[in-house]
């Protein structure tokens, strides 16, 4: 296998963890719809922190059952991207 090969090799596994972990957190919130509210209220609070990516990040782990590390995969910062996005548009809706 070449190295152009191997490198697109791992590039599609890592792509498939990070969607196999973002879908985890999305089947939780399924499992528990309580904590999409949550998760809202806690990014809603902290939108405005100077650090407010890895604020959100610290309080949606110990205010909720989903654990995201303090070294944040790629997955993990899509989620909180995500979830930052949703506040910010839910925002300019008023």
């Amino acid at each position: 296998m070449t190295s152009k090969g191997v490198k697109e090799m791992v590039s599609e596994l890592n792509q498939q963890r990070i969607i196999d972990e973002f879908l985890r957190c999305f089947r939780k919130m399924l499992m528990e719809p309580e904590i999409s509210a949550e998760l809202v209220r806690i990014a809603k609070d902290h939108i405005n922190d100077p650090d407010a990516f890895n604020t959100i990040a610290m309080e949606v782990s110990n205010q909720t059952t989903l654990k995201i590390p303090e070294d944040m995969t790629e997955a993990d910062k899509m989620f909180i991207k995500t979830l930052i996005d949703v506040v910010k548009g839910d925002s300019m809706l008023y």
